[in-house]
């Protein structure tokens, strides 16, 4: 009878031993989404359904922005919301966050309470224009991961302050030094890659010999994850199921909250006198910003999509324009701009003739033709402070268009 009351007070020890053990001593889950935000309402579910068991971690892959009338129309804010409540702990910069502008880059990364990684865009001093990488530590266990861009023909790493250092040699530093901070480290790339070696124990988006290859899952209904030991000794990976639960009711209201803002912005209206075409409302813009003092000179094929129609309102604008982000500002000496081709528009005042061939002028493109157009971009540019649409909206509500 004593025996058998030993055992019974033995098993009750160890079930009480069991329920006290925190989350945080529990392994990590480390999930990888991808960056769709009408899904992050169920990624955050999954997610957080976990935390109740373990701690984890949120990597999100893919264009951030690639909504393009919603990054235009919120300037990046819309997505900084949605990722901030959602809970993600870290996201790769690329080329894509750069065409915002390194200030307001800047203040997007500030206002991020998740890891903005960047390991090979830099700044002009040297420094990663995000973090150089994230390290999370639980329990025992500590892990590191860092973020590399690999669109290296992207003409947005030529920007005026932004270096753009070898994927390779940049890795190989950000490992070194998270080596000495980590039992596990990874490297996450963008966009998605074939095989390399980064030495890493583990990849996001890209596998390699030897390591745990981490990607996004192909099922709509499912999410891929690993689980990393608590002595950070090993990986295994998984998948979780999202058909049984309901989107994160936070993060919806913040998704339906942002995209309200930018309709309320969208729905500026634009009026326009008479009948206009493609070429009229071009034109009208290109004056606009040359009048404007915004540059000196103004080239581009095509500003619109091909499905032309006179826009109403700002988001009708936005969604016309090939590129209703900032204006790319290349500088270009006098003699090198006489022989441009006849696209070329100059300011009131300015002709072809006119040319200083020592002097230095600003010519002003959208960044979508420079990406047609790399050679024009490899010594350099800068952004305009506003992005085009809201300087294209200003020139059509000025009440001076005829």
């Amino acid at each position: 009878m004593l025996a058998v009351s030993c055992l019974s007070a033995a098993l009750c020890l160890l079930e009480c031993a069991r329920s006290v053990v925190r989350p945080s001593e529990r392994p990590v889950r480390i999930y990888v989404t991808d960056a769709r935000l009408d899904r992050l309402p169920i990624y955050a579910a999954a997610v957080k359904a976990r935390q109740a068991v373990s701690p984890t971690v949120w990597l999100l892959t893919g264009d951030l922005f690639a909504d393009k009338s919603l990054t235009a129309l919120s300037d990046g804010e819309a997505q900084m919301a949605l990722l901030n409540r959602a809970g993600v702990d870290g996201v790769a910069i690329t080329p894509g966050w750069i065409s915002l502008g390194l200030p307001r880059l800047g203040d997007l990364v500030s206002e991020g309470r998740f890891y903005a990684l960047s390991a090979n865009l830099l700044d002009a001093a040297g420094q990663t224009v995000g973090h150089p990488f994230m390290v999370k530590r639980s329990g025992r266990a500590v892990f590191a991961v860092t973020g590399l861009a690999l669109d290296s023909s992207n003409v947005l790493v030529h920007l005026n302050g932004v270096r753009y250092a070898a994927p390779g040699f940049a890795a190989a530093k950000a490992v070194a030094l998270m080596r000495q901070r980590a039992d596990l480290v990874g490297v996450m790339v963008e966009p998605r890659a074939a095989d390399s070696a980064w030495g890493a124990d583990f990849t996001v988006n890209v596998s390699q010999p030897g390591g745990l290859a981490l990607v996004p899952s192909g099922d709509a209904n499912r999410l891929n994850c690993c689980d990393l030991s608590n002595d950070a000794g090993r990986l295994t990976a998984s998948t979780v199921d999202l058909d049984q639960l309901k989107p994160d009711s936070g993060v919806a209201r913040v998704l339906d909250s942002v995209r309200a803002a930018a309709d309320s912005i969208a729905a500026r209206r634009i009026p326009l006198p008479g009948a206009w075409d493609a070429l009229r409302l071009s034109d009208t813009l290109v004056r606009g910003v040359l009048a404007a003092k915004l540059a000196d000179a103004f080239i581009c094929d095509s500003l619109f999509t091909y499905a032309f129609r006179e826009p109403e309102d700002a988001g009708a604008l936005v969604a016309l324009l090939c590129d209703p982000g900032r204006l790319a500002i290349l500088k270009v000496q006098g003699d090198a701009l006489s022989g441009w081709p006849p696209e070329l528009a100059l300011r009131p005042g300015l002709t072809r003739a006119r040319l200083s061939r020592d002097l230095t002028y600003r010519v002003a493109t959208t960044v979508d033709f420079l990406q047609r157009h790399p050679a024009l971009a490899t010594s350099g540019f800068e952004l305009s402070t506003r992005p085009l649409w809201t300087i294209g909206l200003e020139i059509l509500q000025s009440g001076q268009v005829k």
